[in-house]
């Protein structure tokens, strides 16, 4: 059963972009602009884990229970749905795009990350959403490294902490929220220092992955840079360059 998944992942990822980087780097805006100028689909797999963390937050659930785990991880598996356009996520009939984006959960999804058993139970979950596009640019923090290592492009973005914590703060007041950039620079900084450092897949870039960092670029010369590289890859033909 794992040599056939992993010969479907194989066949599957001759058009996947992987987008790795820490929060705040622009991966998933340039993930999203990306498969939109391809025609391909846009998949977030970290989407997967942040609507992981709220269901483990509104019910209450030990993360480190086995049992609360699977449960869980069972809904999800069950109920969970993203648009492969606009990135909408549902549970069921549920929108929680906007749910899955506020501090409280990106931090229990940065802690859930860390348990390398719900890891496991996630990796089929996340090769499904994918293994159904003909074409797909694929954002998260081990894509390139652990859920789709045979993607023939792989980029790894980053900026500085504080630019990423300048973007992030000026999100949530376009939403209504008004925080410190300060304080989002410490949490960035903790949270950098626990994704990369975690024992199971750490936040790291793969070593075949393209290294470019965002913090001087603009979304689109950070998307032409990668379309060049999914030309110099022969990834797009002539007629889908842009």
């Amino acid at each position: 059963m794992g040599e056939e998944m992993n010969k479907d992942v194989g066949s599957a990822t001759s058009r996947v972009v992987t987008i790795d980087g820490p929060a705040g780097s622009g991966k998933s805006s340039a993930a999203r602009e990306l498969s939109s100028r391809l025609g391909w689909d846009y998949v977030t797999t970290g989407a997967i884990y942040r609507t992981l963390g709220l269901l483990f937050v509104e019910s209450g659930e030990d993360y480190k229970n086995e049992d609360a785990a699977d449960r869980l991880v069972s809904f999800l598996t069950e109920n969970y749905g993203q648009d492969p356009r606009s990135g909408r996520v549902a549970l069921g009939d549920r929108n929680v795009t906007q749910d899955i984006r506020s501090p409280q959960i990106s931090e229990m999804a940065s802690i859930v990350a860390q348990n390398e058993y719900i890891r496991r139970k996630l990796l089929p979950v996340q090769r499904k959403v994918v293994l159904s596009c003909q074409g797909a640019v694929v954002d998260g923090r081990d894509m390139g490294t652990v859920v789709f290592p045979e993607a023939p492009l792989k980029v790894f973005l980053s900026a500085t902490a504080e630019e990423r914590a300048r973007r992030r703060a000026e999100e949530l007041l376009e939403k209504g929220s008004r925080v410190s950039v300060e304080a989002l620079v410490r949490e960035i900084h903790e949270r950098d220092e626990r994704d990369a450092n975690r024992s199971c897949a750490p936040m790291k870039p793969a070593e075949d992955a393209v290294l470019i960092d965002s913090t001087k670029l603009s979304l689109d010369e950070v998307i032409e840079q990668i379309i060049g590289l999914c030309s110099q890859r022969g990834l797009i033909p002539v007629s889908e360059k842009t």
